[in-house]
């Protein structure tokens, strides 16, 4: 797992950016470093924006430390879709469309 050190490393905008050290990376980066459905990288971002990242950070913090998925990558990343959140959110949009889609599939078996 590859971990930056402190202050010393750019962002891909060309900004300093101060990461922890692997001995101070949170448990939940760790348990973690596979990301390869929307859920987990929804966890994952929201729970580095709760530990005082912002959101190119926390972006960033993942990025260094997890293997992705090519979904994750088109719908999280690339779409900047991952601008847009806040560790406050609920379940996205398209998370609980596809977790409906699903469940209409399930037959009714109380009718």
């Amino acid at each position: 797992m590859f971990v930056p050190g402190h202050a010393t490393l750019l962002n891909l905008h060309g900004v300093s950016v101060d990461y922890k050290t692997e001995d101070e990376l949170s448990s939940y980066i760790k348990e973690n470093h596979e990301v390869f459905d929307r859920f987990t990288f929804d966890y994952l971002f929201k729970r580095l924006l709760a530990d005082g990242y912002d959101n190119e950070q926390a972006k960033d913090v993942i990025l260094f430390n997890c293997a992705l998925s090519l979904l994750v990558m088109q719908e999280r990343l690339d779409n900047k879709y991952y601008l847009k959140m806040k560790a406050t959110d609920g379940v996205a949009p398209d998370l609980l469309a596809m977790l409906h889609e699903e469940l209409m599939k399930v037959p009714n078996r109380w009718n």
